[in-house]
């Protein structure tokens, strides 16, 4: 009997020890209770109730909750980043109120462009980023300047029948005048080309920070007739796929973090019969040295077998604005960007902010070898805190390589 005792006092003693762990666990636990909302005009609130997820009621409250809560909601874009979370905790539960103002989603954008030379854009964009209040975007615009005319129009459904998956459908049609230049501006080739083009993708959250995509598209590019180039038409279809990691901090106006995209494709021209395969991938790295100030680290790359039509379009954009707008065609590029962002003024409805870049690259196409270019830029931007649009732009670019000044400015989108 004093044996059997002696097995059993340990036991005894384990069971007792993890019921009373348990018992504890169990009365710690802090369960949402409530989630109410206010301050609400135009969206819905299963829709916000819909975006904060995992944060609901009957999930495991935790101190990081009101931070997790802003992020989502300044992620989508249609809220005013100055959103306000207070909790109160009474025994185990949790009550959450959470007042945010929707932005004004419904609005024409007018949409201009310019650059230096005869670089020139001009349009209307009617986009409405918080659909009946869904939070599903439409977009109507027509866009005309010195590179032809386009129409388009898209849809995106971030919660595709309310679950965790993006749908994305675009159609674009018009005419294009194309002028492919070399760094020092001069001519190589001109062509025009009447385009239909049609896409439609999904895109899931494996977590929160790990994403993957997928997406149809088809290309029409028809040649007019006085093209004299020695290329044909295309008829395209494609499968795009995307990786993409993101791990940002959303503050007001900058984003700070890490992210980064992988994109492959692969389509097939009906005309030729012949496979064409493009890889494309971006990595950004922010983080801000001080108050309101931004340093950004960014590598563009891309290479792909491709017919005229399909080149990559480089200059004007982040990581290229150094090269003449959207006049530079590549097979292959890479460039890496430093930027450093510097509030000049920052009011209630937005930020002023100047920066200075320096760019450095390479790319190279069917008419042209591995050409080089780096320099250094400045630039003003205007973020508009209470209206779903983009900022306002001005970039003043030098290539060291050959002594071209690049301008560039852009309002919308």
């Amino acid at each position: 009997m004093k044996k059997i005792m002696k097995l059993n006092i340990p036991l005894l003693l384990i069971l007792i020890t993890s019921q009373n762990i348990f018992l504890y666990s169990q009365e710690e636990r802090i369960i949402i209770k409530e989630i109410n909302l206010t301050g609400l005009k135009r969206t819905k609130e299963d829709v916000v109730l819909q975006i904060i997820e995992p944060v609901k009621t009957g999930s495991l409250y935790t101190d990081g909750i009101s931070d997790i809560i802003i992020q989502k909601l300044r992620e989508t874009g249609v809220f005013v980043p100055d959103i306000k979370v207070t909790s109160e905790v009474l025994e185990n539960d949790a009550y959450i109120h959470i007042d945010l103002r929707d932005k004004w989603t419904l609005i024409p954008i007018p949409i201009v462009a310019v650059s230096k030379g005869e670089s020139w854009s001009a349009g209307v964009l009617a986009i409405e980023s918080n659909l009946l209040g869904y939070y599903k975007t439409l977009g109507l615009g027509f866009f005309y300047g010195s590179q032809g005319a386009t129409f388009l129009s898209f849809y995106v459904d971030p919660h595709f029948f309310k679950t965790e998956l993006e749908f994305t459908a675009a159609i674009s049609a018009g005419f294009e005048k194309i002028i492919d230049l070399d760094t020092e501006e001069a001519t190589l080739r001109e062509y025009e080309s009447d385009r239909i083009g049609v896409g439609m993708g999904i895109e899931y959250p494996v977590n929160e920070r790990f994403k993957i995509g997928i997406s149809l598209d088809y290309d029409l590019n028809l040649l007019r007739d006085d093209s004299t180039e020695p290329f044909g038409d295309l008829n395209s279809i494609g499968l795009t796929g995307k990786l993409g990691w993101q791990d940002i901090f959303y503050d007001i106006p900058y984003e700070r973090g890490f992210s980064m995209d992988l994109i492959p494709s692969l389509f097939r021209d009906f005309y030729s019969g012949t496979f064409y395969p493009t890889i494309e991938s971006n990595i950004q790295w922010s983080f801000s040295p001080w108050f309101k100030h931004m340093v950004s680290l960014k590598g563009l790359a891309g290479w792909g077998n491709m017919p005229v039509q399909k080149q990559f379009r480089l200059g004007g954009m982040n990581g290229t604005r150094i090269l003449p707008m959207n006049k530079i065609a590549a097979e292959e590029y890479a460039s890496a960007t430093a930027i450093y962002n510097i509030p000049l003024w920052i009011f209630k409805g937005g930020t002023i902010s100047s920066k200075v870049f320096y760019e450095l690259g390479y790319f190279k196409s069917d008419l042209i070898g591995r050409t080089l270019f780096h320099g250094p830029g400045i630039g003003l931007e205007f973020f508009i805190n209470k209206l779903a649009i983009p900022a306002v732009g001005i970039n003043l670019g030098w290539n060291l390589e050959t002594g071209q000044m690049q301008f560039s400015a852009g309002i919308g989108m």
